[in-house]
């Protein structure tokens, strides 16, 4: 196992986010990145991905009981989107502990922002895999009440506006939306795909329509920072 990966780093990243695992095994899988080897850290990173958007969700509404679903839902996309994430990864200095294929570090420094960013939500999976739901939300909420008490409801900008501005900036136009309708009683019934220079880049889920295109373009705006 390489060096990153060795007991010291793992014991420290643990005392870190104040969580000890039973079983390292899936703490080393949460850090290795599928330049590094065939079994990664994508399917932790899907598991932490909706355990973080739960956690986050459920402080915000009993945090702000006069704002409504939209509102809600912009400021739970401000707290887990990549700069939050990142803030969490410096934090936590995940950098040190990650396993990555030669072409994707160098001078020690890992060339992409976007792994770092989903190896802490891979990390958050790994809890939860390996103590279950109320280790994984005591992560979440100890990694997070910082951002959540900084947070200024009416100074966080809309996923579409923020894409729009992006695209804009960068001479490419605004975002396209196209949406398809399953029908009353489906479950999601709205699908939403954001296209940006004809290319779709991110796909959005939502029991409305805008609920839908707000996840769709939150995704390609990631995308597009990766």
């Amino acid at each position: 196992m390489p060096k990153r990966l060795d007991a010291p780093a793992l014991l420290k990243l643990q005392a870190t986010i104040d969580y000890r695992f039973s079983d390292t095994a899936i703490l080393r899988l949460a850090l290795t990145h599928r330049s590094a080897a065939e079994t990664h850290m994508e399917r932790l990173e899907f598991l932490g991905d909706a355990i973080l958007g739960a956690v986050t969700a459920a402080d915000l509404y009993q945090r702000f009981p006069e704002r409504n679903e939209g509102e809600l839902s912009r400021m739970r996309a401000h707290l887990v989107r990549r700069e939050g994430l990142l803030r969490v990864a410096r934090a936590w200095n995940i950098e040190a502990c990650l396993h990555v294929g030669e072409g994707e570090r160098k001078d020690n420094v890992i060339r992409s922002a976007s792994i770092p960013a989903n190896a802490v939500e891979a990390v958050i999976g790994a809890v939860y895999q390996d103590g279950g739901w109320q280790a994984a939300e005591h992560v979440v909420r100890r990694a997070w009440q910082p951002l959540l008490d900084a947070l200024q409801p009416d100074q966080v900008q809309d996923a579409k506006t923020r894409l729009q501005e992006l695209t804009q900036g960068k001479g490419w136009g605004v975002p396209e939306y196209q949406v398809e309708d399953f029908g009353a009683g489906q479950s999601p019934r709205f699908r939403a795909r954001c296209l940006v220079r004809g290319k779709v880049m991110g796909i959005g889920y939502g029991e409305r329509k805008k609920g839908a295109e707000f996840e769709a373009s939150q995704h390609a705006w990631e995308a597009l920072q990766a």
